[in-house]
């Protein structure tokens, strides 16, 4: 899983250097654990910054380790630090790019949808937790219980919990490449 085009640009900024060859990667390794005193490979820079393919999820010590580089306490608190766009698509509807579910009220629905084609309604449940209403093209089964601490479009959401029948499946990750492509509150 490659990190957003928006999270690469603000590591770039905080480096104060384009990542473009095999140097870069060395160079922000080093600022990282400058920074940090954390320390990340120059392979899983390579992996996370997309110059090197992988399909598999980065650890959550190293998204917290990206997250306390660009100045937030982990990576939860970078994601719930971006900003929120909000735009009227309807009566009762709203397309929006951020959502947190500290913000919503019991039975609201959230619509979300990743590339290629997955489309997923969920419900919200209270204290971060929702049921699956309805999935299309997804690995989420309807009724499934998810803990989402919140939504970003371009960002790929991120299920630190995902129960199944009661039975606890671990995390789980939607739009690993993509990101969310698109997200409304119903």
């Amino acid at each position: 899983m490659a990190l957003s085009v928006i999270t690469k640009h603000q590591i770039e900024e905080k480096l104060g250097n384009k990542i473009r060859y095999p140097s870069d990667y060395e160079l922000l390794v080093c600022d990282i654990e400058r920074v940090t005193k954390r320390r990340i490979s120059t392979n899983t820079l390579k992996r996370l910054l997309g110059l090197i393919k992988c399909t598999n999820e980065p650890r959550l010590y190293t998204l917290d380790t990206i997250a306390q580089y660009l100045g937030f306490e982990n990576w939860d608190a970078y994601l719930l630090s971006l900003s929120h766009e909000y735009n009227s698509t309807g009566p009762g509807t709203y397309q929006i790019t951020e959502l947190h579910s500290d913000n919503l009220s019991h039975g609201q629905k959230v619509q979300f949808q990743y590339y290629p084609d997955r489309i997923v309604e969920v419900e919200y449940l209270g204290n971060k937790q929702y049921r699956v209403a309805n999935s299309r093209n997804s690995q989420l089964k309807v009724d499934d219980i998810v803990e989402v601490p919140g939504f970003f479009v371009g960002y790929p959401l991120m299920v630190p919990s995902l129960r199944r029948g009661g039975v606890n499946l671990g995390r789980f990750m939607a739009g690993e490449i993509s990101g969310l492509t698109y997200l409304e509150l119903k």
